[in-house]
């Protein structure tokens, strides 16, 4: 693998009905290897609650790379979001201490 990314998208259910298999799938523009964390998945996200999840990616040496998040679930379509640099997107420097903890939407 050569440098690794990673990204905490928070993905909030606000659809007003429970969704199961919800995943998270992340990837770069110069995506080498695939890394085992490009992927991670929640069985069940309850209406009005949110989760922050935790993405790897395997992207070029100190290459600046476009990044996307794409989440999707059983009951249909998702959202995604796209940077055109993976600098500008999750949470650069320090991990979230709540990862993969559902709670309510504040």
């Amino acid at each position: 693998m050569g440098e690794v990314t990673n990204a905490y998208p928070l993905i909030r259910n606000v659809s007003g009905n429970n969704l199961t298999n919800v995943c998270a799938i992340l990837s770069s523009t110069d995506e080498a290897l695939v890394h085992p964390d490009k992927t991670a998945c929640e069985a069940e996200l309850p209406a009005g609650y949110q989760v922050t999840l935790k993405l790897t990616v395997d992207t070029g040496l100190g290459l600046d790379t476009a990044i996307k998040v794409v989440v999707n679930s059983s009951e249909g379509p998702g959202a995604e979001t796209s940077r055109s640099s993976c600098r500008d997107i999750g949470l650069p420097g320090w991990v979230p201490a709540k990862v993969g903890v559902i709670e309510p939407i504040p």
